[in-house]
């Protein structure tokens, strides 16, 4: 992390416009503060402060060291856009590199934390109304866990296009060429993984017949038109003629809570 800070320098009244003193107010303000490792008040001072390339930096450091990673993100955005270019945009697009990969890590944690509870989540007991709930709570979280990993591959991918943009300014920097070569570590690492989870699937699929697939997709249809009932009996004569449908039992298990919670209304 580049936590070099810009310092004031036009501090008397008469200096600048009104934008630019309110720049150098808030840059003074917010050093101090920092400095003392206030950093939400340094922060709330920077934000104070019209927008200007270096406020918008030592915003994002304010904020990165809060670990506020969404806004720490958009501060050094701003700030790399406008900045010329240099090796202060450098180090801005090297700390927006950081920003996203904390991000990722973040996603991450709270995808695999989701994911446990998912896995916890029992469909049964007697009662038809608890049920339906727990089926709603479990396909809940399990989407919440796919948009959590979609998040992870995206600011992994960000991450790396801000360390390869700091690279072009600033080739000689190892510190933002090591940051590069763990992001696409992480990234090739995750392609790995769901290539092979993909393959899994594949070789789930690959167990269904040509028809098995046919009936699957029927069901599917009528799923989509909310014929939940008309669904179930599709796959179950389904079953009846080819046995590899049972390899969607759990979607069966499903529709039937659906349909019992129907009739019980």
């Amino acid at each position: 992390m580049k936590y070099a800070l810009f310092i004031a320098v036009l501090l008397l009244v008469g200096c600048g416009t009104q934008q630019e003193r309110d720049a150098e107010h808030a840059l003074h303000t917010g050093e101090e503060a920092y400095r003392e490792g206030n950093f939400s008040e340094a922060a709330d001072a920077y934000s104070k402060a019209a927008f200007d390339p270096r406020v918008g930096y030592d915003l994002g450091n304010a904020l990165y060291r809060q670990q506020l990673w969404d806004t720490a993100v958009s501060a050094f955005a701003n700030s790399s856009y406008a900045l010329p270019n240099g090796p202060l945009k450098a180090d801005a697009l090297h700390n927006l590199g950081n920003g996203w990969m904390e991000r990722s890590f973040y996603a991450d944690s709270l995808s695999a934390v989701m994911g446990k509870k998912a896995a916890g989540v029992r469909i049964e007991g007697d009662d038809i109304g608890m049920k339906v709930r727990q089926v709603v709570l479990r396909d809940s979280m399990q989407r919440a866990v796919q948009h959590l990993q979609h998040l992870v591959d995206s600011a992994l991918a960000q991450s790396a296009s801000a360390y390869k943009s700091s690279l072009r300014l600033a080739p000689t920097d190892d510190d933002t060429r090591h940051n590069l070569a763990l992001a696409l570590y992480k990234i090739a690492a995750r392609d790995k993984t769901a290539n092979e989870k993909n393959g899994g699937k594949n070789d789930e699929d690959k167990e269904l017949s040509e028809r098995a697939k046919e009936i699957m997709a029927q069901a599917d249809e009528l799923v989509e038109q909310y014929k939940f009932q008309e669904a179930l009996k599709v796959m179950q004569d389904g079953l009846k003629e080819d046995p590899t449908l049972k390899n969607k039992q759990e979607y069966m298990d499903k529709l039937n809570v659906v349909n019992t919670a129907a009739a019980a209304t």
